[in-house]
């Protein structure tokens, strides 16, 4: 259970009532996946834009924010029109590096769904790491974790990938970045799974690596590997480097 009342007075934390709507379902008239990434998404860039260090401002700096790795718990999918409670906070600052926790709940606090987002900062030029200490960006004062389950690195052999499809970046799914958003990487690889599939089952668990960029215009590669209940996708750029890796398991 969270005490989102107790976080609305914390002034790291973003909170915000939330409806389901038909802009975050899937067939199933559950909240979907890809969906549930870009509400956590939409919750982050709103408490970053509170700490005023989001993108926009980032950017007067020299700096833009990237997502480098993602991880998701699925303990219950809301339904469509179902009332939740979002909170998003930092959980931490490294040197380089910061973690973003966000939990979805219902009214009364249980946890549907939660998640960690870690993120970096690079210099807009050279594309190289900033020092978060340079940034406006909370340095302690974290509110308590709500997710504590650390990163894994897939252990899937490139050999047990197959080629599903090719994919070109187009222009809707670029961000202000100018390259591709990471919410359509994962509707991209999500591609992979056929609607019984995705209506058949329940996710439980969600990573995600953001290792590259892609571009208008690019041919994306995307690659599928099974083992047991567990679905393994890659994405490619032209070059054949992975700039994107998932990992989502089921009940």
């Amino acid at each position: 259970m969270l005490d989102y009342e107790s976080m609305k007075s914390n002034p790291l934390a973003f909170v915000k009532r939330r409806t389901i709507t038909s802009a975050y379902i899937d067939s199933t008239g559950r909240m979907g996946i890809a969906q549930t990434a870009l509400m956590i998404q939409d919750n982050i860039t709103g408490n970053f834009g509170e700490m005023d260090c989001d993108n926009f401002l980032i950017n007067k700096l020299g700096a833009y924010w990237v997502l480098t790795r993602s991880r998701f718990h699925f303990y219950k999918r809301p339904f469509w029109r179902e009332k939740v409670h979002t909170v998003s906070f930092p959980a931490s600052n490294a040197l380089v590096r910061a973690n973003e926790n966000t939990a979805i709940v219902t009214p009364e606090g249980e946890f549907l769904i939660t998640a960690n987002q870690e993120a970096c900062c690079l210099d807009l030029k050279t594309h190289r790491p900033v020092k978060l200490t340079t940034l406006p960006f909370p340095r302690e004062g974290f509110p308590a974790p709500v997710f504590t389950d650390s990163f894994e690195k897939f252990t899937i052999d490139d050999s047990e990938y197959k080629e599903v499809f090719k994919e070109k970046v187009y222009s809707q799914n670029i961000d202000m970045s100018h390259h591709m958003n990471n919410i359509e990487y994962i509707k991209l690889a999500l591609n992979v799974l056929s609607v019984a599939e995705i209506e058949e089952r329940e996710p439980l668990d969600l990573e995600v690596h953001y290792m590259g960029e892609s571009r208008e215009g690019e041919l994306l590669t995307v690659l599928h590997a099974r083992e047991g209940s567990v679905s393994y996708m890659k994405i490619l750029n032209g070059s054949g480097r992975a700039v994107f890796e998932m990992k989502l398991s089921f009940r």
